[in-house]
């Protein structure tokens, strides 16, 4: 049954397709993540799709919406009337290659781009991996993951901040001078006494925080161990890149490859808020944080 009605779905989303209808009558909505953390959502025609697998959209590479997938992945979409409820979950990717660009190309976007060269113009193609679906004139529904869809393994990468006890110090500049929001801030009187033992004038230092500047979101912490400098030395350390694994098979895969020649800073360990964790310099001085099942 749920076949029958995944392809009705898709027969549906079809006949909204601009191919089809070369009009606007294929509005659908988009739901992305803005660079708070909050759900948006945006009124889009549909260029191509290929049943509910995979739908295209075309926006401009400087749009909101494209600033916002380069931060966050996931996506949402809705299609519906008094007919029927099409709503999927997925990932959304922007795509810029000629080739898409030419395939996804019909003559009304001359009003919006110049041709499908245009360097401002760009596909986004939003990837199902969910679906739950509903036709009103029988009352059928149906919710399902798509056959072959392989969930979770989508790598997030954020850059972080690291300080040698002048964390909070560095936030109100930031605050003042680029408009930064604080999402999360946990001070090491907060940790877990399994995870952090620290000296009675390091409580207020920051263990782990997460603050928004611009479109951006960055990790900060302090590091009054002093471990980044008598391990490397350097003001160069204070940066990094913190890379989150689905599991702890993803991480040890990875580990595996970069601990060549790396200097290890914080061994492989499991923590109160993962299932795994490392941190190393790589053999080109490149400072990485690898992180599994984080739970915080």
């Amino acid at each position: 049954m749920n076949q029958e009605i995944v392809k009705r779905a898709g027969e549906v989303i079809a006949s909204k397709a601009n191919y089809v209808g070369g009009g606007m009558e294929g509005h659908c909505v988009l739901a992305l993540t803005d660079e708070h953390g909050y759900p948006t959502a945006s009124t889009l025609t549909i260029a191509k799709a290929d049943g509910i697998n995979w739908l295209t959209f075309c926006t401009s590479t400087d749009s909101t919406k494209a600033m916002r997938i380069q931060n966050c992945n996931r996506a949402g979409v809705c299609i519906a009337s008094s007919e029927y409820n099409i709503t999927l979950v997925g990932t959304i990717e922007i795509l810029t290659d000629i080739n898409t660009k030419k395939d996804m190309w019909f003559e009304p976007m001359k009003e919006m781009w110049s041709s499908p060269d245009d360097p401002s113009f760009c596909v986004l193609r939003f990837n199902t991996e969910r679906y739950n679906l509903y036709f009103a004139d029988d009352e059928t529904a149906a919710t399902g993951v798509l056959e072959g869809v392989k969930q979770g393994t989508m790598l997030k990468v954020t850059p972080g901040l690291a300080f040698k006890g002048q964390c909070n110090q560095a936030l109100d500049l930031y605050k003042r001078a680029f408009g930064a929001t604080v999402l999360t801030k946990l001070l090491y009187s907060d940790a877990n006494p399994k995870d952090m033992q620290y000296k009675s004038e390091e409580k207020d230092f920051v263990y782990y925080g997460e603050i928004v500047i611009g479109d951006r979101l960055i990790t900060i912490g302090d590091d009054s161990g002093g471990v980044l400098n008598e391990k490397i030395g350097g003001i160069s350390s204070a940066t990094s890149l913190l890379v989150e694994f689905a599991n702890v098979d993803e991480l040890n895969a990875a580990y595996g490859l970069i601990s060549d020649g790396a200097t290890i800073l914080t061994p492989m360990c499991n923590t109160s808020y993962c299932t795994g964790y490392v941190s190393l310099v790589d053999k080109f001085g490149i400072h990485w944080d690898l992180m599994s099942g984080y739970t915080g």
